[in-house]
């Protein structure tokens, strides 16, 4: 869900997306539990099919053809992303660019090693949200909310009954970074970054 309804948005909105991954080649779908009628007809839609059996290799990536980055979560970030030099090489030169990057979930643990042109950290000064620590697995390798504080984000977390329930959704001051909570809030991340590319 944390890519499909993202790409589903993408695809609404005009906006073109390709999926990257560290080796290229099909990528690894996954869902917990029951499939709605929404989720299923994303994934028999013969463009996801297309774009996620054919996702890019970094080296397959030119960064200046593109506008933005979506880091969706899920236990592959922690394993295969947030220590892959070059994904965080184009994810830097995309921001350089004028390019915007969103999260939802665990994904911001990938924006931990992102390193700007004057070596600064991506996420040095910005508001970002991502899952709660206190509710997640043990077993993750590492620990984003304390890298993101320690790297010089503002990690805001989700406190009230409602937002427990409905995850925070952040667009930074810079409109350069905007993130969500929760896997639910990927869709609402994905039309942000739709809305700031169209502008």
């Amino acid at each position: 869900m944390e890519i499909a309804y993202p790409f589903a948005v993408f695809e609404r909105m005009g906006v073109d997306a390709d999926i990257l991954m560290p080796q290229g080649g099909k990528a690894a779908i996954y869902h917990r539990g029951k499939v709605d009628s929404s989720l299923a007809a994303i994934e028999s839609s013969e463009y996801f099919r297309q774009k996620i059996t054919h996702s890019l290799a970094p080296c397959q990536v030119i960064p200046g053809g593109y506008a933005g980055i979506f880091y969706p979560g899920g236990g592959g970030q922690f394993y295969d992303v947030v220590n892959n030099d070059s994904i965080a090489g184009i994810a830097a030169t995309i921001y350089a660019n004028g390019g915007i990057i969103g999260t939802a979930g665990h994904g911001a643990v990938s924006l931990l090693n992102i390193r700007l042109n004057d070596s600064s950290y991506l996420v040095k000064g910005k508001k970002i949200t991502c899952f709660p620590k206190s509710i997640s697995a043990k077993w993750l390798p590492v620990d984003w909310e304390k890298g993101l504080k320690e790297r010089g984000a503002t990690v805001i977390l989700p406190v009230t009954a409602n937002e427990k329930e409905y995850g925070v959704q952040l667009v930074d001051e810079s409109r350069k970074i905007i993130s969500g909570s929760y896997a639910e809030n990927a869709a609402w991340v994905a039309e942000q970054i739709a809305v700031y590319i169209k502008m």
